[in-house]
């Protein structure tokens, strides 16, 4: 039996649940985990739900004065959001 070369466990999760096509739903709750996470706890409190689908993160506030802080800041929120989630993954945000 001839020996492969090593590889981390976590790129091979990673290569199957690609192959499976679950990468997206795991990928939406880091999106999700991640938003609630590093926000300044103003805006977690009045973003009323979100999902992430396709690159895009959806965002409802249940307030107009932090959506439009939010909304001022929305280039900067998806830096600090890839750049913890280790990659480019959230390309836009819409702000209800």
């Amino acid at each position: 039996m001839k020996k492969q070369s090593s590889r981390k466990l976590g790129d091979l999760l990673k290569e199957y649940l690609d192959d499976i096509g679950r990468n997206q739903g795991i990928l939406s709750a880091r999106v999700v985990r991640c938003w609630d996470e590093n926000m300044e706890s103003n805006i977690v409190r009045a973003t009323s739900s979100r999902f992430f689908k396709d690159g895009v993160l959806y965002v409802n506030f249940s307030s107009s004065i932090i959506r439009s802080i939010a909304s001022r800041r929305s280039r900067s929120i998806i830096y600090i959001l890839n750049k913890s989630l280790g990659g480019s993954y959230v390309k836009s945000l819409v702000l209800r």
